[in-house]
Parts: C-alpha cells; structure tokens; sequence
C-alpha cells in the first residue's frame, strides 16, 4: 500500500529554477561600481604594450581597478546616511560573502605579484627602477585600502541585514557593533571600524555584540596582521632596492 504524499512537501516553496540562473546577474547589478572598474582595469591591462614584463601589466590594471573604486566609493561615503545603507545592504544582499572572499584573494595575490615586480629591480637603473618602485609602493597602498574597505562595506550589509529566520525579530536589523553616541551608523562608521582594525588590530571604542560580527572581525583583524607583515617584509625589499 502507497504511503500517503506528505502536504508538506508537496507543498514546499522551492527556490525558482530561473532566480538560480539569474542570481549572477543580479550580483553584478548590485555593485555596478566595483564590476566596472574591474572591465576598465582588464581592458586597459590587455591593451597594454606587450613588452612589458606580465607581472607589471598585472599591476597596473590593477591599480587602475582599485583607483577607479576607491574615487567612486568616496563619493558614496560621504553622502550616503544611514536609510541609504540600509538600502543598498537590501539590494546587494546576495553574493557578499563570495564578493569578499573574491576582494581578499585577489589583494593578496597582487602581494605576490609584487615579489616578482621587485626581482629585476636591482638591475635597473634611472626612471625604469624610479617607475617599478614607484608602481610596487602604489601596489602595497591600494592593495590594503581596497581590502579593508571592502571588510567596511561587509559590516555595514551585515549590521544592516534584516533577520529573516528569527520569527520574535523578524524584518529587524540584526546589528552586532554598538557605536558610541547611539546614532544610526552610516558608512563612515563602518569605514572607521575596519581601518582602526586594519591599522592597529583591534577594535577601539566599538563594542562587538553578536557572534557573527565577532567570527568576521576575528577574521578581519588575523588578515590585518600578517598582511601588516607582509607589508614590513615588502618594505624592506623595497629600500633594499634602492641601494
């Protein structure tokens, strides 16, 4: 005898086959932005004369890449308040983790790029060693900026993500940093967390009030540290170039 069908699974609301297949899209309509600047970094490194040493071309791309992000998001740091943070953190709720993962592995692979940029140098001579040190110290700054700002950016999503799973908390932010002065944060706030952590590892005067912020600023501020080493090591190669 056939058991009979479970109602509530046949029931069940299953995700739609087509909002699968569409989420990569609506990850790259969310952080227009940084999506651009990346195309113009690529299409400028491949158009790069093709002379140039390929780890050099790599650097300068991505330079390109993460000025052009840092200019944009400034903008988008000084006049967004909090009701514009909430927002966004609603319309790019997708994809964050996998956007930081992404922003992390590739600042630390231009840390690699960079070692292999700083080998020839000591061979060179005149404007061509000015210019490839030049272009490494250039790296180390927009490399470091651009991945705390993107733990800035995580924060504020995060701080300002609805819960969804919690029936007593339900369309609430879920928060997990508490600032001094009891205003609602805007990215500034955020900005000014994760470069404290960036620049001295730790936390200042923000109290950290949730598990899930305190498992990603433990994270952010391990990164912090061996990327801070990683830097004195570089900076070491970089005057032992200049002799």
């Amino acid at each position: 005898m056939e058991e009979p069908a479970n109602d509530d699974e046949e029931f069940k609301p299953r995700r739609p086959r087509r909002s699968v297949l569409l989420r990569p899209f609506r990850v790259v309509r969310g952080r227009p932005r940084l999506f651009i600047c990346a195309v113009l970094g690529v299409v400028i490194g491949v158009f790069l004369p093709a002379h140039m040493r390929l780890a050099t071309r790599a650097l300068i791309a991505w330079n390109i890449t993460v000025l052009c992000y840092l200019v944009g998001s400034a903008r988008l740091i000084t006049k967004a308040d909090s009701l514009t943070v909430r927002e966004r953190a609603k319309i790019i709720d997708e994809g964050r983790v996998t956007i930081l993962v992404l922003a992390i592995g590739v600042a630390c692979a231009s840390m690699g790029a960079i070692v292999l940029e700083l080998g020839p140098v000591k061979q060179m001579e005149g404007w061509s060693k000015a210019l490839h040190l030049g272009l490494t110290v250039l790296t180390v700054l927009d490399s470091w900026t651009f991945m705390h700002l993107t733990f800035a950016f995580h924060y504020a999503h995060e701080y300002y993500d609805e819960y969804v799973d919690d029936p007593a908390n339900v369309g609430k932010d879920r928060g997990g940093l508490n600032f001094p002065g009891g205003e609602a944060p805007n990215y500034a706030d955020f900005l000014y967390y994760a470069f404290v952590i960036g620049l001295a590892s730790q936390t200042a005067d923000v109290a950290t009030t949730s598990r899930p912020m305190r498992l990603l600023t433990v994270l952010h501020g391990t990164l912090a540290f061996f990327y801070n080493l990683a830097i004195i090591g570089l900076t070491v190669n970089i005057a032992s170039g200049l002799v």
